[in-house]
Protein backbone atom coordinates (compact mmCIF):
# COMPACT_ATOMS: atom_id res chain seq x y z
CA UNK A 1 0.00 0.00 0.00
CA UNK A 2 2.81 2.40 0.91
CA UNK A 3 4.64 1.63 -2.33
CA UNK A 4 1.60 2.26 -4.51
CA UNK A 5 0.76 5.54 -2.78
CA UNK A 6 4.32 6.76 -3.22
CA UNK A 7 4.18 5.89 -6.90
CA UNK A 8 1.02 7.96 -7.27
CA UNK A 9 2.37 10.88 -5.26
CA UNK A 10 5.94 11.49 -6.40
CA UNK A 11 6.94 14.58 -4.45
CA UNK A 12 8.33 16.41 -7.49
CA UNK A 13 5.09 15.84 -9.38
CA UNK A 14 2.60 17.10 -6.84
CA UNK A 15 4.50 19.92 -5.10
CA UNK A 16 4.18 22.65 -7.77
CA UNK A 17 0.38 22.66 -7.68
CA UNK A 18 0.51 23.82 -4.06
CA UNK A 19 2.42 26.89 -5.21
CA UNK A 20 -0.47 27.94 -7.42
CA UNK A 21 -0.25 31.50 -6.11
CA UNK A 22 2.88 31.84 -8.24
CA UNK A 23 1.46 32.48 -11.70
CA UNK A 24 2.79 31.26 -15.04
CA UNK A 25 3.58 34.87 -15.84
CA UNK A 26 5.75 35.17 -12.73
CA UNK A 27 7.54 31.92 -13.53
CA UNK A 28 8.19 33.21 -17.04
CA UNK A 29 9.75 36.38 -15.61
CA UNK A 30 11.98 34.30 -13.35
CA UNK A 31 13.06 32.18 -16.31
CA UNK A 32 13.82 35.31 -18.30
CA UNK A 33 16.15 36.48 -15.54
CA UNK A 34 17.82 33.05 -15.51
CA UNK A 35 18.49 33.39 -19.23
CA UNK A 36 19.77 36.95 -18.83
CA UNK A 37 21.99 36.10 -15.87
CA UNK A 38 23.52 33.06 -17.62
CA UNK A 39 24.11 34.63 -21.06
CA UNK A 40 27.48 33.50 -22.38
CA UNK A 41 29.75 33.45 -25.42
CA UNK A 42 30.41 29.70 -25.41
CA UNK A 43 27.97 28.69 -28.14
CA UNK A 44 29.19 25.67 -30.04
CA UNK A 45 31.32 24.38 -27.16
CA UNK A 46 30.54 21.53 -24.74
CA UNK A 47 30.41 24.00 -21.84
CA UNK A 48 27.95 26.17 -23.76
CA UNK A 49 25.81 23.10 -24.44
CA UNK A 50 25.79 22.23 -20.73
CA UNK A 51 24.66 25.75 -19.82
CA UNK A 52 21.97 25.73 -22.50
CA UNK A 53 20.64 22.34 -21.42
CA UNK A 54 20.69 23.17 -17.71
CA UNK A 55 18.95 26.53 -17.98
CA UNK A 56 16.41 25.35 -20.56
CA UNK A 57 15.30 22.31 -18.56
CA UNK A 58 11.63 21.98 -17.71
CA UNK A 59 12.17 21.70 -13.97
CA UNK A 60 9.40 22.18 -11.44
CA UNK A 61 10.98 25.42 -10.13
CA UNK A 62 10.13 24.36 -6.59
CA UNK A 63 12.68 26.61 -4.89
CA UNK A 64 11.81 29.81 -6.80
CA UNK A 65 8.13 29.11 -6.14
CA UNK A 66 8.84 28.70 -2.43
CA UNK A 67 10.71 32.01 -2.32
CA UNK A 68 7.79 33.79 -4.00
CA UNK A 69 5.25 32.17 -1.66
CA UNK A 70 7.27 33.19 1.42
CA UNK A 71 7.37 36.75 0.09
CA UNK A 72 3.56 36.95 0.27
CA UNK A 73 3.86 37.41 4.03
CA UNK A 74 5.79 40.66 3.56
CA UNK A 75 4.10 44.11 3.59
CA UNK A 76 6.47 45.46 0.90
CA UNK A 77 6.07 42.59 -1.54
CA UNK A 78 4.53 44.75 -4.26
CA UNK A 79 7.43 47.18 -4.28
CA UNK A 80 9.98 44.35 -4.33
CA UNK A 81 8.57 42.28 -7.20
CA UNK A 82 11.46 42.65 -9.64
CA UNK A 83 14.03 42.04 -6.92
CA UNK A 84 12.15 38.92 -5.87
CA UNK A 85 12.12 37.63 -9.47
CA UNK A 86 15.88 38.17 -9.67
CA UNK A 87 16.48 36.38 -6.38
CA UNK A 88 14.19 33.52 -7.40
CA UNK A 89 16.27 33.15 -10.56
CA UNK A 90 19.47 33.15 -8.52
CA UNK A 91 18.29 30.42 -6.11
CA UNK A 92 17.32 28.27 -9.11
CA UNK A 93 20.76 28.86 -10.62
CA UNK A 94 22.28 27.74 -7.32
CA UNK A 95 20.20 24.57 -7.47
CA UNK A 96 21.20 23.93 -11.10
CA UNK A 97 24.89 24.40 -10.33
CA UNK A 98 24.62 21.91 -7.48
CA UNK A 99 22.95 19.34 -9.74
CA UNK A 100 25.69 19.69 -12.34
CA UNK A 101 28.39 19.21 -9.74
CA UNK A 102 26.47 16.28 -8.22
CA UNK A 103 26.46 14.54 -11.60
CA UNK A 104 30.23 14.84 -11.78
CA UNK A 105 30.86 13.69 -8.20
CA UNK A 106 28.40 10.80 -8.51
CA UNK A 107 29.66 9.87 -11.99
CA UNK A 108 25.95 9.49 -12.69
CA UNK A 109 25.02 8.26 -16.17
CA UNK A 110 21.39 9.31 -15.70
CA UNK A 111 19.40 11.96 -13.86
CA UNK A 112 15.61 11.79 -13.69
CA UNK A 113 15.63 9.04 -16.31
CA UNK A 114 17.65 11.01 -18.88
CA UNK A 115 21.38 10.92 -19.69
CA UNK A 116 23.18 13.17 -17.22
CA UNK A 117 25.01 16.29 -18.33
CA UNK A 118 28.46 14.92 -17.58
CA UNK A 119 27.76 11.69 -19.48
CA UNK A 120 26.72 13.68 -22.56
CA UNK A 121 29.30 16.45 -22.57
CA UNK A 122 32.12 15.23 -20.35
CA UNK A 123 33.24 16.03 -16.83
CA UNK A 124 35.38 19.03 -17.78
CA UNK A 125 32.49 20.84 -19.48
CA UNK A 126 30.19 20.04 -16.57
CA UNK A 127 32.66 21.40 -13.98
CA UNK A 128 33.28 24.55 -16.02
CA UNK A 129 29.53 25.12 -16.41
CA UNK A 130 28.82 24.65 -12.71
CA UNK A 131 31.62 27.04 -11.78
CA UNK A 132 30.41 29.55 -14.36
CA UNK A 133 26.92 29.52 -12.83
CA UNK A 134 28.33 30.10 -9.35
CA UNK A 135 30.43 33.03 -10.59
CA UNK A 136 27.39 34.60 -12.25
CA UNK A 137 25.41 34.20 -9.04
CA UNK A 138 28.06 36.13 -7.10
CA UNK A 139 28.32 38.80 -9.80
CA UNK A 140 24.61 39.54 -10.03
CA UNK A 141 24.12 39.54 -6.26
CA UNK A 142 26.82 42.21 -5.99
CA UNK A 143 25.73 44.11 -9.09
CA UNK A 144 22.16 44.38 -7.79
CA UNK A 145 23.33 45.32 -4.30
CA UNK A 146 21.60 42.29 -2.78
CA UNK A 147 24.02 42.05 0.10
CA UNK A 148 21.71 40.57 2.75
CA UNK A 149 20.41 37.91 0.41
CA UNK A 150 23.97 37.28 -0.79
CA UNK A 151 25.14 36.59 2.74
CA UNK A 152 22.29 34.12 3.30
CA UNK A 153 22.94 32.35 0.01
CA UNK A 154 26.73 32.21 0.50
CA UNK A 155 26.26 30.55 3.88
CA UNK A 156 23.77 28.17 2.29
CA UNK A 157 26.24 27.10 -0.40
CA UNK A 158 28.78 26.41 2.36
CA UNK A 159 26.20 24.22 4.10
CA UNK A 160 25.39 22.43 0.85
CA UNK A 161 29.08 21.63 0.40
CA UNK A 162 29.33 20.44 4.01
CA UNK A 163 26.37 18.13 3.46
CA UNK A 164 27.94 16.61 0.37
CA UNK A 165 31.30 16.20 2.11
CA UNK A 166 29.61 14.67 5.14
CA UNK A 167 27.73 12.21 2.96
CA UNK A 168 30.95 11.25 1.17
CA UNK A 169 32.63 10.61 4.53
CA UNK A 170 29.74 8.34 5.53
CA UNK A 171 29.71 6.18 2.40
CA UNK A 172 29.84 2.46 3.25
CA UNK A 173 30.27 3.42 6.91
CA UNK A 174 28.43 0.73 8.84
CA UNK A 175 28.41 2.83 12.02
CA UNK A 176 26.76 5.91 10.49
CA UNK A 177 24.09 7.31 12.79
CA UNK A 178 20.69 8.84 12.16
CA UNK A 179 22.01 12.16 13.49
CA UNK A 180 24.83 12.11 10.91
CA UNK A 181 22.36 11.33 8.15
CA UNK A 182 20.06 14.18 9.21
CA UNK A 183 23.00 16.61 9.33
CA UNK A 184 24.03 15.59 5.83
CA UNK A 185 20.59 16.04 4.28
CA UNK A 186 20.24 19.33 6.14
CA UNK A 187 23.16 20.58 4.08
CA UNK A 188 22.38 18.80 0.83
CA UNK A 189 18.69 19.72 0.63
CA UNK A 190 17.20 21.48 3.63
CA UNK A 191 19.51 24.51 3.74
CA UNK A 192 18.39 25.81 0.34
CA UNK A 193 14.70 25.46 1.30
CA UNK A 194 15.44 27.52 4.40
CA UNK A 195 17.29 30.15 2.37
CA UNK A 196 14.39 30.50 -0.07
CA UNK A 197 11.97 31.17 2.77
CA UNK A 198 14.26 33.62 4.58
CA UNK A 199 15.20 35.54 1.44
CA UNK A 200 11.58 35.79 0.26
CA UNK A 201 10.48 37.00 3.68
CA UNK A 202 13.40 39.37 4.18
CA UNK A 203 13.19 41.07 0.80
CA UNK A 204 9.43 41.59 1.07
CA UNK A 205 9.70 43.46 4.37
CA UNK A 206 8.81 40.79 6.92
CA UNK A 207 9.86 41.38 10.50
CA UNK A 208 12.86 39.43 11.75
CA UNK A 209 10.49 37.33 13.84
CA UNK A 210 8.37 36.34 10.86
CA UNK A 211 11.43 35.78 8.67
CA UNK A 212 12.80 33.43 11.32
CA UNK A 213 9.52 31.54 11.52
CA UNK A 214 9.41 31.15 7.75
CA UNK A 215 13.02 29.96 7.71
CA UNK A 216 12.14 27.31 10.32
CA UNK A 217 9.11 26.37 8.23
CA UNK A 218 11.44 25.91 5.23
CA UNK A 219 13.59 23.63 7.37
CA UNK A 220 10.60 21.37 8.14
CA UNK A 221 9.52 21.42 4.52
CA UNK A 222 13.01 20.52 3.31
CA UNK A 223 13.27 17.57 5.67
CA UNK A 224 9.84 16.31 4.62
CA UNK A 225 10.76 16.68 0.96
CA UNK A 226 14.02 14.73 1.31
CA UNK A 227 12.72 12.03 3.63
CA UNK A 228 9.76 11.36 1.37
CA UNK A 229 12.09 11.33 -1.63
CA UNK A 230 14.30 8.77 0.13
CA UNK A 231 11.28 6.55 0.69
CA UNK A 232 10.74 6.52 -3.08
CA UNK A 233 13.86 4.37 -3.26
CA UNK A 234 11.75 1.65 -1.65
CA UNK A 235 9.47 1.30 -4.68
CA UNK A 236 9.72 -1.09 -7.59
CA UNK A 237 9.25 1.51 -10.32
CA UNK A 238 12.65 2.41 -11.78
CA UNK A 239 11.11 5.05 -14.03
CA UNK A 240 9.52 6.93 -11.17
CA UNK A 241 12.51 8.99 -10.10
CA UNK A 242 14.95 8.31 -12.90
CA UNK A 243 17.45 6.22 -10.97
CA UNK A 244 18.04 2.57 -10.32
CA UNK A 245 16.03 1.34 -7.37
CA UNK A 246 18.10 1.52 -4.17
CA UNK A 247 20.95 3.26 -5.93
CA UNK A 248 21.70 4.97 -2.60
CA UNK A 249 22.21 1.63 -0.86
CA UNK A 250 24.31 0.33 -3.76
CA UNK A 251 26.57 3.36 -3.39
CA UNK A 252 26.92 3.03 0.37
CA UNK A 253 24.55 5.89 1.20
CA UNK A 254 22.32 4.56 3.96
CA UNK A 255 19.09 6.54 4.20
CA UNK A 256 16.70 6.79 7.13
CA UNK A 257 14.71 3.54 6.65
CA UNK A 258 17.94 1.53 6.56
CA UNK A 259 19.45 3.33 9.54
CA UNK A 260 16.30 2.78 11.59
CA UNK A 261 16.35 -0.96 10.80
CA UNK A 262 20.03 -1.11 11.79
CA UNK A 263 19.18 0.23 15.25
CA UNK A 264 16.52 -2.40 15.92
CA UNK A 265 17.52 -5.57 17.78
CA UNK A 266 18.66 -8.07 15.16
CA UNK A 267 18.51 -5.54 12.36
CA UNK A 268 22.25 -4.94 12.12
CA UNK A 269 23.04 -8.66 11.95
CA UNK A 270 20.44 -9.11 9.22
CA UNK A 271 21.59 -6.17 7.09
CA UNK A 272 25.38 -6.35 7.53
CA UNK A 273 25.98 -9.04 4.84
CA UNK A 274 24.23 -6.87 2.25
CA UNK A 275 26.13 -3.76 3.32
CA UNK A 276 29.39 -5.71 2.94
CA UNK A 277 28.38 -6.89 -0.54
CA UNK A 278 27.46 -3.34 -1.47
CA UNK A 279 30.94 -2.14 -0.43
CA UNK A 280 32.52 -4.99 -2.40
CA UNK A 281 30.44 -4.24 -5.49
CA UNK A 282 28.89 -7.72 -5.53
CA UNK A 283 25.33 -6.79 -4.59
CA UNK A 284 22.74 -8.59 -6.75
CA UNK A 285 19.14 -7.79 -7.60
CA UNK A 286 18.08 -10.63 -5.30
CA UNK A 287 20.17 -9.09 -2.51
CA UNK A 288 18.40 -5.77 -3.00
CA UNK A 289 14.99 -7.43 -2.70
CA UNK A 290 16.07 -9.19 0.47
CA UNK A 291 17.49 -5.98 1.92
CA UNK A 292 14.22 -4.20 1.25
CA UNK A 293 12.25 -6.98 2.94
CA UNK A 294 14.53 -6.82 6.00
CA UNK A 295 14.16 -3.04 6.28
CA UNK A 296 10.38 -3.40 6.10
CA UNK A 297 10.31 -6.23 8.66
CA UNK A 298 12.33 -4.16 11.12
CA UNK A 299 10.01 -1.18 10.73
CA UNK A 300 12.33 1.09 8.77
CA UNK A 301 9.73 2.48 6.40
CA UNK A 302 6.95 2.87 8.96
CA UNK A 303 9.26 4.63 11.41
CA UNK A 304 10.56 6.94 8.67
CA UNK A 305 6.99 8.10 8.12
CA UNK A 306 6.84 9.03 11.81
CA UNK A 307 9.81 11.34 11.28
CA UNK A 308 7.99 12.99 8.38
CA UNK A 309 4.88 13.50 10.48
CA UNK A 310 6.88 15.07 13.31
CA UNK A 311 8.20 17.65 10.86
CA UNK A 312 4.64 18.06 9.57
CA UNK A 313 3.31 18.89 13.01
CA UNK A 314 6.12 21.37 13.60
CA UNK A 315 5.51 23.03 10.21
CA UNK A 316 1.80 23.38 10.99
CA UNK A 317 2.62 24.94 14.36
CA UNK A 318 4.95 27.46 12.71
CA UNK A 319 2.36 28.49 10.11
CA UNK A 320 -0.08 29.22 12.94
CA UNK A 321 2.27 31.94 14.22
CA UNK A 322 2.23 33.81 10.90
CA UNK A 323 -0.31 36.42 9.78
CA UNK A 324 -2.97 35.41 7.25
CA UNK A 325 -2.13 35.78 3.57
CA UNK A 326 -3.12 34.18 0.27
CA UNK A 327 -0.21 31.73 0.45
CA UNK A 328 -1.11 30.33 3.87
CA UNK A 329 -3.89 27.86 2.86
CA UNK A 330 -1.77 26.39 0.06
CA UNK A 331 1.26 25.96 2.29
CA UNK A 332 -0.90 24.20 4.89
CA UNK A 333 -2.25 21.88 2.20
CA UNK A 334 1.27 21.18 0.94
CA UNK A 335 2.47 20.22 4.42
CA UNK A 336 -0.54 17.97 4.84
CA UNK A 337 0.10 16.31 1.50
CA UNK A 338 3.78 15.71 2.25
CA UNK A 339 2.81 14.05 5.53
CA UNK A 340 0.24 11.73 3.96
CA UNK A 341 1.15 8.11 3.19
Amino acid sequence: MIKQTLLENSVRKFMPKYFANVSDEQIEKIKNYIQAFTAHTFAGTPTGAVLTDATASEGKMIRPRLLMMASEYGPKRGDAQETLYKLAAIVEMTHLASLIHDDVVDDAPFRRGKPSIQSRYGKNAAVYAGDFLMSRISYHLMKEGLNRAGMVLSKTVEEMCSGEIGQAMCRYKDTVTIDEYLRNIHGKTVALFMACCRIGAMESGCSEQHAGILESFGECLGYMFQLRDDLLDFTDDKALNGKTVHQDFREGIYTLPVLIALERPGGRAALTPYMERSAAGTLTAADIRTMERIVAEFGGMEEAWKYIRRYQRRAEELLAFLPPCDAAPLLRKLVSKLGAV
